[in-house]
């Protein structure tokens, strides 16, 4: 029975895994509509802005990119580039162009009598319907065109990592997944040649979101926070959303307060994860000192100062008044509390 139970477990995990490559090959091929029907076209007003910024980037430098004053955009006024646009985007497509350019140029004729033993269904799945296999640097422009739907996908994957870890369950992540793999408010702003910021940022606002959580699954995993603040980093430099997802995990650590949940590990995930994410984001030219002044980001800096002042009663209390009761702890942190607010 034991073995039999093993084999079951590994068959439906098998299963899972096939499910879960599929949801992702499916997202990305819903997203590769236009590209497959028109070619690999930058399409829209903000995706070419998007791409000159990137073309700029790839053959100037990022030292340039930041001083860049263009004035063909808002002609005859011109624009300060550098600082006024998000250039995550611009920056993951070069580094995926430059390390396209070290991979050979190769091209794989699969033999006929190979193809036909193919399902025709699952042709339609492989590259060219399985008659040639072509890998090799390419151009900017078709990087730019295809990375919508690579984060299309991407995201797809995130979402099934997310689900898992908030519900322990991977058939919940697989429903999730299926979910965002179709959904059309994600589709249309992951479609192929549509290079907006909202392609890249979804993929990292799910990424930062995992970590987070999962930063808080025990007291011992604290460290993850230190990997959600530089997903957040990478947020942030993508598109100017990245305020909802700081207050989000804000308000969601005054809710573990809240509930009760609240323990030194949770402390350090959320301090970590504040600290690293707010000393990157202000690196970004800009958003430069907003998350010390905006008005919008201020929820998620209050509840890191309230963070502070409830551990530095908790570390009192472990190692001066052990032996304190609940009541004057209680007068302890209402005291620490009305003297910070004066």
């Amino acid at each position: 029975m034991k073995i039999i139970r093993i084999i079951a477990f590994a068959a439906l995990g098998l299963a899972k895994l096939v499910l879960l490559a599929y949801l992702c090959l499916k997202a990305y091929r819903i997203r590769m509509h236009a590209i497959t029907t028109f070619g690999h076209v930058i399409h829209e007003f903000d995706p070419w802005f998007n791409y000159r910024a990137t073309e700029y980037l790839a053959e100037h430098g990022w030292s340039k990119f930041f001083k860049w004053y263009d004035y063909m955009s808002w002609y005859p006024i011109g624009r300060p580039i550098g600082t006024t646009i998000y250039p995550g985007m611009q920056f993951v497509s070069v580094w995926i162009w430059e390390a396209a350019k070290f991979i050979p140029d190769t091209k794989y004729v699969i033999p006929k009598h190979i193809v036909s033993q193919i399902p025709k269904w699952m042709l339609f799945y492989l590259p060219n319907k399985g008659k040639l296999l072509a890998f090799g640097p390419m151009s900017l422009n078709d990087v730019c065109c295809l990375v919508p739907a690579w984060f299309g996908a991407l995201a797809t994957f995130l979402t099934f990592l997310l689900a898992s870890e908030l519900s322990e369950s991977t058939s919940v992540g697989l429903f999730a997944a299926a979910v965002m793999s179709v959904i059309p408010a994600h589709i249309m702003r992951s479609v192929g040649g549509g290079f907006d910021n909202e392609a890249v940022a979804v993929s990292a606002f799910v990424l930062v979101l995992l970590l987070w959580v999962r930063s808080i699954r025990t007291p011992s995993s604290w460290f993850f926070g230190v990997f959600a603040g530089l997903a957040y980093v990478a947020a942030a430099a993508t598109w100017g959303g990245y305020i909802f997802i700081n207050n989000m995990i804000g308000l969601h650590a005054l809710f573990l307060v809240g509930f009760g949940k609240y323990n030194t590990g949770v402390y350090r995930a959320f301090t970590l994860y504040f600290i690293i994410g707010t000393w990157g984001a202000m690196l970004v030219p800009v958003i430069g000192w907003a998350p010390l002044r905006s008005v919008e980001q201020m929820p998620s800096l209050l509840v890191f100062g309230g963070y502070q002042l409830i551990e530095m009663c908790d570390v009192y209390r472990r190692r001066y008044g052990k032996d304190i009761s609940p009541l004057r702890f209680c007068f302890l942190r209402v005291l620490v509390w009305c003297a910070a607010g004066a």
